[in-house]
């Protein structure tokens, strides 16, 4: 099965060639099927870096994002593009890790139809965490497990691997970063197959993050709403 990463980025100078090149390698390392898709929601030079890359490696698509600009919109636009049978979101900040991308493909490929990473489990290992931002992330998570009554501790974590096949029948709408549980609530509700597996994350070296997370609760709040009680 081919892999798609997409990988979305918005003002990453810092982190783009370096994120592409080190995933690129990891990857290519390991002689899996794979491409990467890069979107640009950027305002400074990172859409340079994306195409001088693109120019120079084999299985790599760049694309610019929507205007304006949003996670979600450039995550679907990724969606639209890629050629997997695996797709997977990947923050161009390299938070996530590559070895627990490799599972995700594990576990897919052994029948899953999705595969859902957890920051929150005891296994798991989480550095460089705001600690007010991750208490508050838990909480809500808790909050969608009761909602839900679902097993996934971190419905909201971006870091997710999907059939292709799924993702078509979901057709995610969700312009912001709720479009990591909008995908996750309603393949639960679609009785999709799925497993949820503890996950390395780090915070971001370089810069900040462009969630608010206030704006966050509030729009994860009532995209869930929506979603439990059937809403449009």
């Amino acid at each position: 099965m081919k892999t798609s990463l997409i990988i979305p980025f918005k003002n990453e100078v810092t982190y783009a060639k370096v994120t592409m090149e080190q995933v690129y390698s990891y990857l290519s390392e390991r002689e899996i099927d794979f491409e990467l898709v890069a979107v640009d929601d950027s305002t400074d030079e990172t859409w340079e870096i994306l195409q001088s890359f693109e120019k120079t490696h084999k299985n790599v698509v760049v694309v610019k994002g929507g205007n304006p600009s949003g996670y979600g919109k450039a995550l679907r636009k990724g969606f639209s593009v890629a050629s997997g049978d695996i797709l997977i979101p990947f923050n161009g900040d390299f938070c996530d890790s590559l070895d627990d991308v490799m599972l995700y493909i594990e576990l897919i490929e052994k029948g899953n139809d999705m595969v859902f990473g957890s920051r929150f489990m005891a296994e798991s290992k989480v550095t460089d965490s705001a600690v007010a931002k991750e208490f508050l992330s838990q909480l809500g998570n808790m909050f969608l497990q009761l909602l839900f009554q679902t097993n996934c501790s971190d419905i909201t974590n971006s870091f997710k691997a999907y059939r292709k096949t799924v993702l078509d029948e979901i057709k995610p709408t969700a312009d912001g970063y709720s479009i990591n549980m909008e995908m996750a609530l309603k393949g639960i509700i679609k009785k999709y197959q799925y497993t949820t597996i503890p996950v390395v994350w780090s915070g971001r070296k370089h810069g900040r993050s462009k969630m608010s997370i206030i704006k966050a609760i509030i729009t994860y709040l009532s995209t869930a709403f929506k979603i439990r009680f059937g809403i449009d």
